[in-house]
């Protein structure tokens, strides 16, 4: 146990140098430690070059008899970064890898683990060529199927659906093998071909949409939606976007057809007919059922500025704060500066940010005093990253370099860094602001908590001097570590999310795979930190995110925790922790709609849906976590 965690601990540093602490452990006697070692040998190099541990990765790869270890060491291989020599040898490493001993196909641990290898080898390498031999044992895992009874086994249905990603990914799926792959009983190998449709060379086929468009799952008919939406279209493809926008059972669905009925339709009376009806449906009552109304109507402020108009005084005195955010949106598209005033002063952080950068694309440089006004008493991370940009050639620099002065070292007060980026963005305006005369001014940031402030400000001296600045930042408070009791109450209890509009998810955290951040969820429960936050961001068959203090990507929750990624794959109901950069960890979640396996090795994994993956479908932009509670007995 101690070998694991340290050379998981090794790998997750990311330092090349470090890569012949990890060899030995290659041929450790434990095939857990040695997958470790595999995983973190890949991980010590995943920012830069992988020629430094391939020989080593081969060589164990040659001798590994371990059915799971060779799994992994196929997913280490495939996703290191080489020169078109080196992804020669891998190719081959992992086609042997995918095969087994005498052409027979391995287990089913080994086969993932080699698929997986294979499709990162492809998506890695997406501007070198991916090989016959590759692309030819792609097509045959397409159609894999293990011979027994897949009903209680996932494994056979991923090998096929990450083959057919991996394919899809490069355009080299046939009509015909979409087609087999759309009557898969597997939702996931149903979904993976449908997703291809629309990184089809041409517009997809109607057919093979109509299949989508006619699957009992929202995910399937939503990559249906979306292979509608990407480029050209014509007056058959509109109609079937306007009947997904009107007449889908699912929101969301709804929802992203009428994003897509914002660009121009050559069927564009009904069309404009079904967005008018839907943006007119908007329900008073702010818990009501308002995101297809709002899609609508933003989408209708696009393509019909005379009907959106009246309509939108409705939506900016609405009483749910989301609604109001698609107001200013609207309202900018709709050049309204006066509804955009209103909305400027909103008490919703989200929509002032929205309103403040609409005024300034509407009317110009004649609103730079109410922005700098903003830019001096707003704290909201959103509303200064909005604003700060739009004052980078004010006429009023000293004006917006003292705002921008003021709020940074009000900023940093807090000790909070999770404001990290707008805090940047601060200091990038001061920059642009201000002169050597300011430097004293700028100094004392150097010794920020925040190294990346600290980092920017000895920048922004060096470009007004002309001479080289230091920063040396004050190591930033961190986040307390979990006792092992707390370790053995995170393990054998369980997160209950309880939602506003019904139904609940129930989280099984990882303490011994991302300690930290599990830890930082758990004590979020137990503080009731979640309870009456939102998923503000909602994005159809990728994730639901939530846990923002101010319902936006910027606003975090206190410190930054590192990242712990490791060896599990982000499949659909895995839950992990939002970042902007590496170990930027905000205490905002997401959880996987579907397998998003192009997250692995840079996303933290802290936990996994056991129940509520249902809930998980249901819930839409703005929906509310009503209570978060640890159930200890799980």
């Amino acid at each position: 146990g101690v070998r694991l965690v340290g050379v998981r601990a090794l790998g997750r540093l990311e330092r090349p140098a470090l890569a012949e602490e990890i060899e030995p452990l290659l041929a450790d006697p434990a095939p857990s430690v040695r997958a470790e070692a595999a995983n973190a040998f890949a991980q010590s190099v995943q920012l830069g070059d992988g020629a430094r541990v391939l020989s080593p990765l081969l060589g164990r790869a040659s001798k590994e008899e371990n059915p799971w270890v060779r799994g992994i060491l196929a997913r280490s291989l495939g996703r290191l970064r080489l020169s078109v020599e080196d992804r020669r040898r891998v190719s081959r490493a992992l086609l042997a890898l995918s095969r087994g001993d005498h052409n027979v196909d391995p287990p089913p641990e080994q086969l993932v683990g080699s698929v997986l290898g294979l499709e990162a080898f492809g998506r890695i390498g997406r501007d070198m060529p991916l090989g016959s031999a590759v692309e030819a044992r792609l097509h045959e895992l397409a159609r894999y199927r293990s011979g027994d009874s897949e009903t209680d086994d996932p494994r056979p249905a991923r090998v096929r659906e990450v083959a057919l990603a991996a394919l899809g990914a490069r355009g080299l799926l046939g009509g015909k093998e979409v087609r087999d792959a759309l009557a898969d009983a597997d939702a996931r190998v149903r979904w993976a071909a449908a997703s291809a449709l629309a990184r089809w060379p041409e517009p997809a086929p109607l057919d093979l949409v109509d299949i989508t468009l006619g699957d009992s799952l929202a995910r399937v008919r939503t990559e249906g939606v979306r292979a509608l939406s990407v480029g050209l279209r014509d007056a058959a493809h509109c109609s079937r976007l306007t009947w997904a926008a009107g007449g889908d059972v699912d929101a969301g669905v709804r929802s992203m057809a009428l994003d897509a009925l914002g660009m121009p339709c050559p069927a564009a009376a009904a069309a404009m007919a079904v967005l008018e009806r839907v943006a007119g449906s908007l329900p008073a009552d702010p818990s009501g059922l308002w995101q297809p109304a709002a899609h609508a109507f933003l989408s209708l402020s696009r393509v019909d500025t005379g009907r959106a108009r009246t309509l939108l005084p409705r939506f900016v005195v609405h009483a749910n704060p989301f609604v109001r955010s698609y107001a200013a949106r609207a309202a900018t598209l709709l050049s309204d500066p006066q509804a955009l005033l209103t909305l400027a002063s909103d008490t919703d952080a989200n929509t002032r940010a929205e309103a403040l950068d609409g005024l300034a694309r509407v009317r110009g440089h004649s609103v730079d005093s109410l922005l700098v006004v903003a830019l001096a008493n707003d704290d909201a991370p959103q509303v200064l990253m909005a604003i700060a940009p739009d004052l980078a050639d004010t006429e009023r620099r000293a004006d917006a370099r003292d705002a921008a002065l003021a709020t940074l070292q009000r900023l940093g007060r807090t000790g909070q860094e999770t404001l990290r980026d707008a805090r940047l963005a601060l200091m990038d305006l001061v920059g642009a602001m201000g002169g050597p005369d300011d430097a004293h001014q700028v100094e004392p940031f150097l010794r920020d908590r925040d190294p990346a402030v600290a980092e920017r400000a000895a920048h922004v001296l060096a470009r007004w001097t002309g001479e080289p600045y230091l920063a040396a930042p004050r190591p930033p408070a961190r986040l307390p570590l979990p006792t092992p009791t707390e370790l053995r109450d995170m393990e054998h209890g369980e997160v209950v999310l309880t939602l506003q509009r019904g139904g609940s998810i129930r989280l099984r955290l990882l303490p011994f795979q991302a300690p930290t951040t599990s830890h930082r969820l758990y004590s979020m429960v137990r503080a009731g930190t979640l309870d009456g936050l939102t998923f503000h961001r909602v994005v159809p068959d990728f994730v639901i995110q939530g846990g923002s203090p101010l319902a936006n990507e910027y606003a975090g929750n206190g410190a930054f925790t590192r990242d712990e990624v490791g060896l599990t794959v982000q499949w659909r109901g895995t839950v992990g922790v939002s970042t902007r950069g590496r170990d930027t960890g905000d205490g905002q979640i997401y959880i996987n709609l579907v397998d998003n396996i192009r997250l692995d090795h840079d996303y933290t994994i802290l936990g996994v849906v056991i129940s509520g993956m249902d809930a998980v479908d249901a819930v839409l932009e703005g929906d509310g976590i009503a209570r978060a509670t640890f159930d200890p007995g799980g």
